[in-house]
């Protein structure tokens, strides 16, 4: 394992979270012992995880376009020369300052300025830390656990409050083998003005709705409140967790692609092959990845290529079929 800190960690451990998920090889699956360990930093030419590759960042896998910091998030278990650049302090649209704390610096994997396992601000641990005991009741299949007081094994990826279907092998390889993506199909809520959509009594922050674009909200507000995307068509910025409709261009999108997933208004107990326009829904990582991808903005396709009434059937005119 040659990813992640030498030095003392926390939890007895040696290395940092890439120290088993980054170990930068040639296989998206490795292998400790007989124990498979999903890699999100690796050169497999045979494709990605659902989550995506930081390798696009670090230039060992190539990426399309001139700035890889572009290409997702900058977490520090990369190094130093990874950190983002492009932006302020404060994560892209986020609804209030994180009060003098240079984001960029403390990003990470997990904790308290990170994604997985137990998100609170400043008074949280960092990094592996955050996720102690999650990967001895880590579930997959169904995740739907009752409530938000529970420790981040028993929620979707180690995220603390969502929901969803994890693929017992992380990747989404056809219309019949993917995660499932848990959304709603209520209007973007206020993140700026309300303290309760993303934090609880004690401080900590969860996806309190319990879906993955509810989630992202918690840093990236502004993309996601009624105030700057609105409540229907035509809409200010692109909307999520919201139902796609079931008319027009949207009622051809029937089969799941991939590519372009989309969220159930349930936790499904098994992905299904079958888009439903007028009940399921548009999230973040219908456009987006996790991690990082390909393309800027970690965008799942090339933006800049789709032109409307030309081309195949794919990226955005997977749902836009008119244009």
């Amino acid at each position: 394992m040659t990813n992640g800190t030498s030095s003392a960690q926390p939890l007895l451990l040696k290395y940092t979270c890439l120290g088993c998920h980054g170990m930068g090889g040639s296989q998206k699956i490795a292998y400790i012992g007989d124990i498979p360990v999903p890699q999100v930093l690796h050169t497999d030419p045979s494709g990605d995880l659902a989550g995506g590759n930081f390798a696009y960042i670090t230039g060992a896998k190539q990426g399309n376009g001139t700035n890889p910091n572009r290409f997702g998030h900058n977490v520090i278990e990369l190094g130093e020369a990874f950190r983002e650049t492009a932006f302020g302090n404060d994560p892209p649209g986020h609804v209030h300052s994180f009060y003098g704390v240079d984001v960029r610096k403390y990003l990470s994997c997990a904790g308290y300025m990170g994604c997985h396992g137990d998100k609170r601000y400043y008074d949280a641990p960092q990094g592996t830390a955050a996720i102690k005991g999650a990967h001895h009741n880590n579930l997959n299949g169904k995740i739907d656990p009752p409530g938000t007081a529970n420790p981040p094994g028993y929620y979707y990826r180690f995220l603390q409050g969502v929901k969803g279907y994890e693929i017992s092998d992380w990747q989404n390889l056809d219309s019949t083998h993917h995660n499932e993506y848990y959304g709603s199909t209520s209007a973007p809520v206020n993140y700026g003005s309300f303290c309760e959509n993303c934090h609880t009594s004690s401080g900590g922050v969860l996806a309190r709705y319990g879906t993955i674009s509810n989630f992202c909200a918690t840093c990236h507000g502004n993309f996601h409140q009624q105030s700057t995307v609105g409540t229907s068509s035509p809409w200010l910025r692109h909307p999520t967790d919201v139902v796609i409709p079931n008319t027009g261009e949207f009622g051809n999108y029937t089969v799941y692609d991939p590519s372009v997933p989309v969220g159930r208004t349930y936790v499904p107990s098994s992905p299904s092959s079958t888009v439903t326009p007028g009940q399921d829904v548009v999230t973040c990582l219908s456009c987006h990845y996790a991690h990082a991808g390909p393309y800027p903005s970690m965008l799942r396709w090339n933006y800049s290529n789709v032109e409307a009434g030309r081309g195949s059937v794919s990226g955005c005119k997977v749902c836009h079929r008119n244009k």
